[in-house]
């Protein structure tokens, strides 16, 4: 029997057209596959800030000094008799960081009149101080600004020293029984700034500060 060339090219064509169903059903079961397959979708986590500093860290250790005023003397500059010297005895402790201290001055506050501000200056010579007895003290080797430049006064310690002031063109009587108050200022090796509790002229010595002053 003799096949067309028609009969031939109607099998080819059915030959092909089963081969593509085929092939069509194959990828639809894949991509049903893949479908069925495919991971759940991947959301991007919250971010938490990291905090690299812990609560328990603990806190630099500060100096903490605090200065009390224990005695006060007054007398004439020599060789300038209109000017007047006040030394005062203070007392100095630290309950901090070991620090040294600078920067030291005295505010002389007389009712009715502002405040004078004066920074302390180093004398030599000898002085007769309230407290001492009669015993004249060395102000050149008891100076408390240099005794607080070089060495640090360590936690829990206290150094005691003698700072003198120079007012000028002020008497003695002009200061003494109208209230007159003298506070020393200082620093720490911080530049924190302290001050003693005001003192009276005459009167008793105030309990000592430990403050810092804003």
């Amino acid at each position: 029997m003799t096949i067309s060339d028609k009969q031939i090219t109607r099998r080819v064509k059915a030959q092909a057209t089963r081969a593509l169903i085929v092939a069509m059903a194959a990828l639809t079961l894949v991509l049903g596959g893949c479908r069925t397959n495919r991971p759940a979708e991947l959301r991007p986590e919250s971010v938490v800030p990291t905090n690299t500093k812990t609560d328990s860290e603990p806190e630099a250790e500060k100096p903490d000094l605090g200065g009390l005023i224990e005695h006060v003397s007054m007398y004439p500059v020599p060789n300038q008799k209109d000017d007047l010297a006040v030394s005062v005895v203070v007392t100095v402790r630290n309950s901090g960081l070991a620090s040294t201290s600078h920067n030291w001055t005295l505010e002389v506050t007389s009712p009715g009149q502002p405040p004078t501000t004066v920074a302390a200056v180093h004398v030599n010579g000898k002085v007769e101080m309230p407290g001492t007895n009669g015993a004249k003290v060395d102000l050149g080797k008891e100076d408390l600004v240099l005794k607080t430049a070089g060495v640090p006064i360590a936690k829990g310690a206290s150094v005691k020293g003698i700072l003198t002031f120079v007012l000028a063109k002020t008497s003695e009587s002009s200061l003494s029984n109208n209230n007159t108050t003298l506070v020393v200022h200082f620093k720490d090796s911080q530049g924190n700034s302290y001050r003693t509790p005001k003192s009276i002229i005459g009167g008793k010595a105030a309990k000592p500060s430990t403050t810092p002053r804003n």
